[in-house]
């Protein structure tokens, strides 16, 4: 019987441990992506001193130079580029800044709980697996930078579309001319032009999807610190980065 027995928890040791090691093997892709935000600030005429509203826009690299500490005018660090990591079983994603020198992530700008993206799929005409997704997620902003520039709280709710890797599921890229998805104009989906955020590798014509988004975004630049809405913006998840080993 004590035989049995240890042999019963041996075997319960052994299930738990293969669990436990296939949840930590969750395969994540990255892309470059590139964004467009519309800001939102509670402004005051300077004649009647009655509230207005004061528009601006937040681009990708925007968003990367206060999650890295500086001018949200910053042109001195081409390296650093917004970026999007997201896990192949689409439970988690998150905006990072990426660094094309190093090739990994340096600083995660906001980021999904865990399995908090809600995704349909759909299957491809002439392949057995799935082979596209939307999906509608809330990422949580950081807290980034310093007191001078940087972003302190807030919210993104993104909702957007992938193509996956009918075999195991990943989302991955496909040329531009092949990403033809006629839901995005019911959706409201559509590319950042180059003029609204720059891509210095535009020679590379791949994307994985396209997205829109709102929020608040509550930020210090330049000393002065602001809550911003985001009623509105776009992202365009482009071409898989490489990552470098750890």
């Amino acid at each position: 019987m004590n035989t049995k027995k240890w042999f019963g928890l041996g075997l319960a040791a052994i299930i738990v441990a293969i669990t436990v090691v296939y949840a930590v093997v969750v395969q994540t892709q990255t892309f470059r992506t590139t964004a467009i935000l519309v800001g939102l600030t509670q402004g005051e005429d300077p004649v009647t001193h009655q509230p207005k509203y004061d528009f601006t826009g937040i681009s990708g690299h925007r968003l990367v130079n206060l999650g890295m500490g500086r001018s949200i005018l910053d042109t001195n660090f081409p390296n650093q580029v917004l970026a999007m990591t997201i896990d192949c079983d689409l439970g988690q994603a998150n905006l990072v800044v990426y660094d094309k020198d190093t090739s990994n992530t340096v600083a995660t700008i906001a980021a999904t709980n865990p399995n908090g993206l809600d995704v349909v799929k759909a299957q491809g005409a002439s392949v057995m697996g799935p082979k596209k997704a939307r999906f509608v997620a809330q990422f949580n902003v950081k807290q980034l930078g310093n007191g001078t520039d940087g972003l302190i709280d807030g919210f993104l709710t993104v909702a957007g579309r992938l193509h996956l890797d009918p075999d195991n599921g990943c989302p991955r890229a496909v040329l531009v001319k092949l990403d033809d998805d006629k839901t995005d104009k019911t959706t409201g989906d559509r590319d950042v032009k180059p003029r609204e955020d720059r891509d210095d590798d535009v020679t590379v014509a791949w994307r994985a999807g396209r997205a829109h988004v709102i929020g608040v975004i509550d930020l210090v630049s330049g000393g002065v610190t602001n809550t911003v809405l985001v009623p509105s913006g776009h992202l365009s998840i482009r071409r898989q980065l490489p990552v470098a080993a750890p």
